[in-house]
């Protein structure tokens, strides 16, 4: 599928700004806090032998592997089937992509640039959701929907080849610019 001249993916990873910033930050701290009560610990207990020492390192590296996947946030994109698919992916052992977006490109009423010329199509929605990896990305598109009297932004990152994949499938309702990728 990945060949086919319909078909076109694009994955980013989120930029560390605003919240996700705070929680890197917060959970570096409590990595710092873990491991001074560590050393703490063994400065008072006089060592507190070798078998503790690697616990107290086993404990902190599965710490580190579960909660680190919280602020760390990978979206992928696809035009697949005529649709524009948007996932979420996990690294976790045996985790699957989590589709957090998935509509008929033709349904869309707009997708284009998110820049100063469209801003009023895109910020006055009545729901906004954000899947870019950078807010700043010159590379950032939105798709507008109206579905049951309320309209809908989804806000992406996009590649050349999705743009003319979303062209083809919606031509009166995509602006295509060129971007870098």
């Amino acid at each position: 599928m990945e060949d086919s001249v319909n078909y076109a993916e694009y994955t980013v990873t989120k930029k560390p700004e605003g919240a996700n910033l705070r929680k890197r930050i917060l959970l570096i701290a409590v990595y710092l806090i873990y491991i001074a009560v560590v050393v703490t610990l063994t400065v008072v207990t006089k060592g507190g032998g070798a078998m503790l020492g690697f616990l107290f390192f086993l404990v902190f590296i599965i710490i580190v592997f579960f909660s680190w996947k919280m602020v760390k946030e990978d979206r992928k994109y696809e035009c697949l089937n005529a649709k524009l698919v948007i996932s979420e992916l996990n690294e976790g052992i045996g985790s699957k992509p989590k589709v957090v977006s998935e509509d008929l490109i033709s349904a869309y009423s707009l997708i284009a640039p998110a820049n100063e010329e469209y801003k009023a199509q895109w910020t006055e929605a009545d729901e906004i959701k954000d899947f870019r990896g950078d807010t700043k990305s010159p590379d950032s598109y939105f798709a507008r929907m109206e579905k049951d009297g309320k309209s809908t932004v989804i806000l992406f990152e996009t590649t050349n080849k999705m743009l003319k994949i979303m062209k083809f499938y919606n031509s009166k309702g995509t602006v295509v610019t060129e971007v870098r990728r």
